[in-house]
């Protein structure tokens, strides 16, 4: 019996994976995804059949009964699937580096929720029905599988059909995923905003009016340059010009941007999947989202944002003030959302979950710091370098900068790397594998106001036209070091200690 639950569990598994993986039209990303989570359906799958086999010990509905089947294992399915991403989340929570990819665990659950609950549908069915009364008998098993290849095999074209349809319908869709795109918004955490009236007008001339988060809601706990709020996802022409008015809770006052932006650079990157390497494996990603980052005094910088690990910059622009007004009931309740209801607007101010206690206290009776945000976006002619111990092989190196784009080095671009206009770096992780298998690190985390300095005096008091930075690495002292060079001009970044964990 234990033999026979193993067995299907594992079949059901695989059938339900590659089920799921079938109607999604699945990229390399979640094709290993699901690989990496496997042991975990199987688990809860031959869990499933223990609890089966209790049951038919007990008395207790021995004769299967498809409704009753259907229902609790749906339920006990769906239950498994999302907590999932909880048990990754709290398992994460030891290394602040890996935790940041599970740290917004509603949206990454909403996110997944339309392929959770299609796998919970497939392990539901193959439990429940097919694979409980097949693997009594090994000759209804065979005719069972057979089956199910070629209904999968219809499914999968059906879909492939569909998604050729509708690229071939729109000019100028993201060639690359079939996934489509979204819109996302982004605002400082002391500065929320909400936007009033936004449109897209596409590449195709159509034009496409949308909201954040199926309503025109503020960002709770924002960071800026990285995504909140956002559109639904949708698979068509990538937009041109955006026709944005939104609403500044700490200006008090409304601003409309009607614009062209850079379609020639946002459809370059969004027709062109690049490589990622997540761990030791190579995953083609796309670029599916562009960011509006909302910053006081009515401006607005958008960033292509991805699949993966890399964040683009298309453009800033400046809004204009314009005045909206609308009546309002003298003592009028609160009303969530009401860009015009005072207590609303009190509200947004006020709440901790919106605007952090300390950043409240921050910027408490202290005026807005115009212009910071393009200051941010200050950029110098630099590569980086990597030196590193002979027993060292760098796995990646994790680029975050201040103007909130985002870029990995790996492979070749860890050695060949060309002269740019790049941003000043905010964070740098870089990680390797030692020679007896353990992970190691070192996590770079530049003070804003003292790499500032540091840049403006290397770059604009000393005429310097481009430089390095080295990164060097010792394995034997321990220790790491960011150096900007130029010819014999030198300038200490930082130095950092490394980090060790745990063998693999």
């Amino acid at each position: 019996m234990i033999f026979k639950s193993i067995i299907s569990a594992i079949l059901v598994t695989i059938l339900s994976l590659a089920g799921m993986l079938c109607t999604q039209n699945a990229d390399l990303n979640l094709v290993y995804a699901a690989l990496f989570c496997s042991p975990y359906f199987i688990l809860i799958t031959l869990f499933y059949f223990c609890f089966n086999g209790i049951r038919r010990k007990l008395n207790l509905l021995d004769q299967p009964n498809i409704i009753f089947e259907l229902a609790y294992g749906f339920i006990f399915y769906l239950t498994s699937c999302v907590l999932l991403p909880v048990l990754l989340f709290v398992s994460t929570l030891g290394d602040e580096y890996e935790h940041k990819l599970y740290a917004d665990l509603g949206d990454l659950i909403s996110e997944m929720f339309p392929i959770i609950l299609i796998l919970s549908i497939f392990l539901t069915v193959f439990s429940s029905i097919l694979i409980t009364w097949a693997i009594r008998s090994y000759k209804t098993l065979l005719p069972v599988i057979i089956i199910y290849i070629v209904v999968i095999s219809i499914v999968y074209n059906i879909v492939q059909h569909n998604e050729r349809q509708e690229t071939v319908a729109s000019t100028g869709n993201i060639k690359a995923t079939g996934e489509g795109w979204r819109g996302s918004m982004s605002n400082p955490d002391a500065y929320p905003v909400q936007l009033y009236k936004g449109i897209f007008l596409l590449s195709n001339n159509e034009r496409y009016e949308f909201t954040f988060n199926e309503g025109n809601t503020v960002n709770y706990g924002a960071k800026w340059g990285e995504d909140g709020g956002n559109t639904n996802k949708k698979t068509m022409s990538l937009p041109k010009e955006l026709d944005l008015t939104w609403y500044s809770f700490a200006e008090d006052c409304f601003y409309r941007l009607n614009s062209p932006i850079d379609y020639n650079k946002l459809q370059m990157l969004f027709n062109t999947p690049y490589t990622e390497q997540i761990g030791k494996r190579k995953t083609q990603e796309n670029y599916n989202s562009v960011i509006m980052g909302f910053a006081p005094g009515g401006i607005l910088v958008v960033w292509a944002g991805s699949s993966g690990r890399r964040q683009i910059e298309i453009g800033r622009y400046s809004a204009e003030k314009v005045n909206i007004t609308k009546p309002v009931i003298d003592g009028e309740g609160l009303k969530y959302g009401d860009v015009f209801n005072q207590e609303w607007r009190k509200k947004v101010l006020t709440d901790t979950t919106i605007i952090p206690f300390k950043t409240q206290q921050h910027t408490k009776n202290k005026p807005i710091p115009y212009g910071y945000w393009d200051k941010l976006r200050t950029r110098y002619n630099w590569c980086p370098t990597f030196v590193v111990s002979p027993e060292i092989k760098i796995s990646d190196a994790d680029f975050r900068f201040y103007n909130a784009e985002r870029f990995v080095f790996f492979d070749e671009t860890l050695q060949n790397n060309i002269y740019e206009e790049r941003g000043i770096p905010k964070n740098v992780y870089i990680k390797w594998y030692d020679k007896n298998g353990n992970r190691c690190a070192v996590d770079f985390e530049f003070n804003e106001e003292k790499t500032f300095k540091q840049f403006d005096s290397f770059f604009n008091h000393q005429k310097n036209t481009k430089a390095t930075i080295e990164f060097n690495i010792s394995q034997k002292d321990k220790t790491a070091t960011a150096m900007l060079r130029n010819g014999k001009n030198q300038l200490l970044l930082l130095q950092t200690n490394m980090i060790e964990y745990d063998k693999n």
